[in-house]
């Protein structure tokens, strides 16, 4: 079972100790070269840190660099021919395994004496991840175990594309087809018409009447009158707009589910593994996610099709170099395994060379008993093939606590009783110190609320490295074990520049701080001397300990420098003090290198168009944003307005997974935190402001549990969209604590 978000998706394979001498022998003379080549690549990057204009960062420019890593390689793969292959794994040499599963960005921290003396044999290398490949890494990697006796594995993620979103391993796939089609339509119409109507009107007439009088004795009348009238009517016209109707042809659109069939995916995989193979001096190809999610059971012929693409990477590597092992990471539900995820014991063993069923008792809550009837079954129906019992280091996906080395042992004692032929741990970073014969990073252990200083320059080391590749921040990074966020390592950044400047190597605490809401800056490039950015350092320091959280940006002289740039800046500065023992005279400010957000305007087209669950192209949700946005004025300000109607429209209820969608809670007014961002990001997506999904392990005064929220693209910045809690706003994320990061997405993938 994958831990799906520490890093990337996860497997397991494993190899072997009682060689060691034997390997220290055979690569003796490749060492000697190899050394000779890296301690030049080191001279290169050592700073000249004089006022000289020419000097464009704190570190020498990487070309030069690049190309002596291209010679690391190339005699690498040269000498690798005089060099014996290991035997099949089928032939025993994987009967002791220790070893353990490690990201890319944690190769700079190990320690190959202390890893030796533990007795750890294997080492699986996150190589290929459904976002990106590591091969800068895996030649690190290999290089720095030259010699040591310790094997290297790349390990692939298969089936997950860039958005980590699962692929149809027998390449189905099905997409919308907008299709017109003509329709007769009753259409109103306006005309003015004249129309008659009476008038009334009093005609007046004289009423005559005699009035009698007497004249001389005798009668007599005279006629008088009086006006009267009677209502009489005439016509009248009058102009008045009427509607009237008519039938038209109409073009309208619909939209139509499509089905297809491609290899293209399987056979990119296939080249990647088989590349990899072909130009990296590896021991092991560790496939990952070689499955399906649960629903095996859907498909015709599900398992196999996963038989058959095992089968298929297998030759590709045998073809390449056929000593070196396949193996793969399995479920570990036993005779459901097949129903559910395709993958069955018996059928892979023809293909892999050892087998690492992921008995991860923490996340299946269960005990070491479970993970001895896990491993006796597979061994079982492993055909004879070893069997490398896959453990969980820490307690669960949602408890990242270490497990003690204690019950570490009792576990791969547990599972080697049953017939494993070793184990491997899941992951580096989070084994108790303990474990380890001395500290994976060589620099001591100081307890689990406080690091050292050689802890945080290898991770300086690390964050500089990701940012000169990324051009971005990392989400997270591990110091001493414990992953920690990018606000908070700045941090333990200045505190430890303020420390060395002082000439002290007391331990640093860690501290748990909020994210810098709302991340700006001015365009900077000029040289900082030591005196101001050690005056930086203090100030930010003491800003984070009054607000517990991180600035949005810092005062120079020469202007305001972004939450980003500085996290950065000082991991320079950490690392220079990491390869030269002292501080740098002056660091360079240059913030046109290093992106304020994690986008881009190139790459902001996938966070616009409506999917499955964010129906940005809904005319009920297309009028709703026109209605909340009506009248703003900037881009800012529609987003605002955006977050506050969803964070005060709707309410919270816990579910998993999506259930309704923008359009279904909308109608509902009622959702988890999935739904909550479906409908806020389809809204601010409808309106032009680009939206993704952000997905991390997070801590609530309720509990630790997956969580998703939305975040909105303005500006330049991403900002934090969190929906569910009245304590939130735009920017500021404060009902809950980030633990690890799971992803970012642009499409949810549940």
């Amino acid at each position: 079972m994958e831990l799906f978000g520490i890093g990337e998706k996860h497997g397991g394979s494993i190899m072997k100790r009682h060689l060691l001498l034997a390997v220290l022998l055979i690569f003796g003379v490749a060492l000697l070269s190899t050394n000779s080549i890296y301690a030049t690549l080191e001279d290169q990057q050592l700073i000249n840190d004089t006022n000289s204009s020419s000097t464009q960062s704190i570190i020498e420019d990487n070309s030069t660099t690049s190309s002596i890593n291209n010679n690391i390689t190339n005699n690498t793969n040269n000498s690798s021919e005089n060099i014996p292959e290991y035997a099949a794994a089928g032939d025993g040499i994987y009967s002791n395994v220790t070893g353990f599963w490690m990201r890319p960005e944690d190769v700079n921290n190990i320690n190959v004496t202390t890893l030796k003396a533990s007795g750890i044999t294997d080492i699986f290398l996150l190589t290929k991840g459904y976002t990106s490949t590591y091969t800068t890494q895996l030649q690190a990697l290999i290089n720095k175990l030259n010699g040591s006796g310790i094997r290297v594995h790349a390990w692939i993620t298969c089936f997950l594309d860039s958005n980590g979103k699962w692929v149809d391993p027998q390449g189905n796939y099905s997409y919308q087809v907008k299709i017109p089609y003509t329709e007769k339509v009753k259409v109103p119409y306006t005309v003015t018409v004249k129309v008659a109507y009476k008038v009334s009107y009093k005609s007046w007439y004289k009423a005559w009447y005699k009035v009698w009088y007497k004249s001389y004795g005798r009668w007599k009348y005279k006629w008088k009158y009086n006006w009267k009238y009677t209502i009489k009517y005439k016509t009248a016209y009058k102009y008045v707009n009427k509607t009237q109707y008519k039938w038209v042809t109409k073009t309208s659109y619909r939209y139509e589910t499509r089905y297809g069939n491609s290899t293209a995916f399987n056979d990119a995989l296939i080249k990647t593994i088989t590349d990899i193979t072909k130009n990296y001096n590896i021991d092991g190809i560790h496939l990952d996610y070689v499955r399906y999610p649960g629903t095996a059971y859907e498909y015709t012929n599900g398992t196999q099709t996963i038989t058959s693409f095992v089968q298929r990477a297998y030759n590709a590597v045998k073809s390449v170099k056929s000593k070196v092992a396949v193996s793969a990471a399995l479920m570990p539900e036993k005779s459901v395994n097949a129903y559910y995820y395709g993958q069955d014991y018996s059928q892979l063993s023809n293909y892999l060379d050892f087998l690492v069923p992921m008995v991860y008792k923490g996340n299946y809550k269960a005990d070491s008993a479970w993970i001895g009837s896990v491993v006796k079954y597979v061994v079982d129906n492993a055909g004879g093939k070893p069997v490398v019992a896959g453990l969980q280091s820490y307690r669960s996906d949602s408890d990242l606590t270490p497990l003690p080395a204690t019950e570490l042992k009792q576990d791969s004692d547990v599972a080697i009783g049953n017939g494993a032929s070793g184990y491997a741990l899941f992951s580096y970073g989070l084994i108790d110190s303990n474990f380890f014969s001395g500290n994976s990073s060589g620099s001591g252990s100081t307890g689990g609320n406080s690091t050292t200083i050689a802890e945080i320059k290898a991770a300086a080391s690390r964050v500089k490295a990701f940012v000169e590749s990324n051009k971005r921040l990392p989400s997270y990074v591990t110091v001493s074990g414990k992953q920690i966020s990018m606000s908070e390592f700045l941090y333990l950044l200045v505190s430890s520049v303020l420390q060395v400047n002082q000439g002290t190597s007391a331990p640093i605490t860690f501290k748990t701080l909020g994210e810098a809401p709302s991340p700006s800056g001015d365009i900077v490039n000029a040289n900082i001397n030591k005196s101001e950015y050690l005056d930086v350092a203090k100030k930010l320091k003491t800003f984070m300990e009054s607000y517990n959280r991180a600035p949005n940006y810092s005062v120079f002289s020469v202007g305001k420098v972004n939450f980003n740039y500085m996290v950065y800046s000082f991991s320079k500065i950490m690392d220079f003090y990491n390869t030269n023992g002292r501080l740098p005279n002056y660091a360079i400010l240059d913030t046109k290198t290093l992106s304020s957000s994690n986008g881009s305007s190139s790459d902001m087209q996938e966070y616009l168009v409506p999917t499955d669950n964010c129906q940005s192209d809904d005319p009920q949700i297309r009028s709703l944003a026109l209605s909340i946005t009506q009248g703003a004025t900037t881009s800012y300000e529609k987003a605002d307005r955006i977050f506050k109607w969803v964070r005060d429209n709707l309410s919270y209820t816990f579910y998993y997974n999506t259930k309704y969608g923008a359009t279904g809670i909308l109608k509902t007014r009622d959702g988890n935190c999935i739904d909550h961002s479906h409908l806020l990001i389809a809204l601010a997506r409808s309106v032009g402001i680009p939206a993704r999904y952000a997905h991390a392990q997070c801590e609530f005064t309720s509990m630790t549990v997956g969580h998703v929220w939305a975040e909105l693209y303005v500006g330049g910045n991403w900002y934090t969209a969190d929906a569910t809690s009245s304590r939130n706003s735009l920017g500021v994320m404060q009902n809950c604590k980030i633990l690890y990061w799971k992803g970012r997405y642009a499409e949810l993938p549940f």
